[in-house]
């Protein structure tokens, strides 16, 4: 497997433009969830933390979700993939990889059907970004850039208190809510698409475009 090299940790030419365009395009479409959240009642504000507060919730929501988001995309699609690209066809190692990724997120997230659809729609970003550069920067960047727009909102992972923004969930859950819970994550999967479409249009005048693989 080349070691680390081999599981997608490559510091290409292009590799940070490709961490950072993949940032935004997790965190603005995670950011308009909860917009569109908000407005419709599904959250309440209450709020931002007092500026005293701030400075613990936002290093935990930073580095922890940074070190979270890395060794998953390291483990689940770059060791995943590149022990099995050579024993299975690409379509079925890239399911396995998706599959893994659904499987660990459901466990967290808690058992639902909804969960593990959300996974799995969620994965093909991460999965598809990882195959279309050949490294985990543009995996990574999707993957923290949703994770701190969540962590803005929800704090870390039963960590009561970690968060930026004073939010509280409605009662019950609308059709609106349920219907973005699966509709972001699709659209993700299309302004993925579409980001790498017009890499390759344009590769001949920019060869550093999101989503290229230049070593």
């Amino acid at each position: 497997m080349n070691g680390l090299k081999g599981m997608g940790l490559v510091f290409h030419r292009g590799w940070l433009k490709n961490f950072i365009f993949s940032f935004w395009i997790g965190f603005s479409l995670w950011i308009m969830m909860f917009v569109i959240q908000l407005l419709s009642g599904d959250l309440l504000w209450n709020g931002v933390r007092q500026s005293s507060e701030l400075l613990m919730p936002l290093l935990m929501i930073i580095v922890g979700f940074f070190i979270g988001s890395f060794i998953n995309d390291l483990i689940v699609r770059g060791f995943v993939i590149n022990l099995l690209k050579d024993k299975l066809h690409v379509g079925w190692v890239y399911t396995i990889s998706i599959l893994i990724y659904a499987l660990d997120d459901y466990w967290y997230a808690g058992f639902s059907l909804s969960n593990f659809l959300f996974s799995v729609i969620l994965g093909l970003s991460l999965t598809y970004a990882f195959y279309r550069s050949g490294s985990i920067w543009a995996d990574t960047g999707i993957h923290y850039g949703l994770n701190v727009a969540y962590g803005l909102f929800f704090g870390m992972l039963n960590s009561p208190g970690t968060s930026i923004f004073i939010i509280k969930e409605a009662v019950n859950e609308s059709l609106l809510s349920e219907v973005l819970y699966f509709f972001i994550p699709t659209l993700m999967f299309f302004a993925v698409l579409s980001a790498n479409k017009f890499y390759y249009h344009h590769k001949n005048d920019n060869k550093d475009f999101p989503f290229s693989l230049n070593t």
